[in-house]
């Protein structure tokens, strides 16, 4: 990430204090100047976006791994006494019968 953030800022001081385009100026259109800085600038904003999604999704990986690590009990039900029926299987032919009394 550090090596990121320093690759980010070279981009940035190349991109800041690269040569001026040479052209021919037209009346009513911005000047070559113009448009190199706010393609550098544009440029820059890019790359800046890029290392903050890169930024994010490691600082989520990071979170995921963390939470992988947290083990949580497992929660013990509790006893619940169950009383014994006093139902019997009856036999009718082909039919099998409960009969609880």
């Amino acid at each position: 990430m550090v090596r990121s953030k320093r690759a980010l800022m070279v981009a940035g001081i190349l991109l800041a204090g690269a040569m001026q385009a040479h052209g021919i100026d037209l009346p009513g259109q911005p000047d070559q100047n113009q448009l190199a800085r706010e393609g550098r600038i544009n440029e820059l904003q890019i790359l800046q976006s890029r290392q903050g999604r890169a930024d994010f999704q490691a600082e989520q990986q990071r979170l995921r791994e963390q939470d992988r690590q947290i083990v949580i009990p497992q929660m013990q039900r509790p006893e619940i006494p169950v009383m014994k029926s006093n139902c019997q299987i009856e036999l009718y032919g082909n039919i099998y019968r409960r009969v609880c009394r």
